[in-house]
């Protein structure tokens, strides 16, 4: 191996092994976001199921599509203002291309299973996708626990799969398969944005 190889090596090795932690302002903002809107959602389907709101087309259109432009247009919003930020090293690059890749997941499913839905005219078949993505959501932090080894990144993970099966289990008990998915956004992504955010002011 020349000089110019092993320093090279080095410092491949050295961008792995240090921290870097700029990825954790943006990600954490968009993960609070994420929650805030579809937490928001969940308690509104909710009161539609209790009789406090009206299940009406219109009505429930808006609350179906509603948090999903907002949350687009807030991620769309993170990714122009970051778009000149500094990208950080090897491993804030691989945990944030997961869950890119998670996100990009997310919207061939969505495809896949509403087409479903509509077309076996089956309630339950839309209701697996949300339990997908939390599964999809535990893998991401699963990864981002090997390569970073923060010990609530493993918590984090655990609990992504322990609400997706739990929601799996409830798909015909809908107030229950409503709080678990509920309780899990709330604290499984806007209570970690806001750890990520304030972890990202004092580092």
């Amino acid at each position: 191996m020349t000089p110019d190889e092993a320093r090279d090596q080095l410092a491949f090795l050295r961008a792995i092994a240090e921290p870097d932690e700029s990825w954790q302002r943006g990600f954490g903002q968009g993960y609070f976001a994420g929650g805030l809107c579809y937490g928001v959602q969940i308690l509104l389907h909710a009161a539609q199921f209790f009789g406090l709101l009206p299940d009406v087309g219109p009505i429930t259109l808006l609350i179906s599509a509603g948090p999903t432009v907002v949350f687009l247009a807030i991620m769309i919003w993170l990714t122009a203002r970051d778009r000149n930020a500094p990208k950080g090293g090897a491993t804030a690059r691989a945990v944030a291309s997961v869950f890119a890749g998670v996100g990009l997941a997310n919207f061939a499913l969505i495809a896949i299973v509403a087409f479903s839905a509509i077309r076996l005219h089956n309630l339950e078949v839309w209701l697996i996708y949300p339990c997908i993505v939390m599964i999809l959501q535990s893998m991401a932090w699963f990864v981002a626990w090997t390569m970073r080894r923060r010990s609530w990144f493993g918590v984090m993970a655990l609990g992504w799969l322990v609400v997706g099966l739990a929601m799996g289990f409830t798909i015909q008990i809908i107030w229950a398969y409503l709080t678990v998915l509920g309780l899990g956004l709330l604290g499984l992504m806007m209570v970690p944005g806001l750890i990520l955010m304030r972890q990202a002011r004092t580092s």
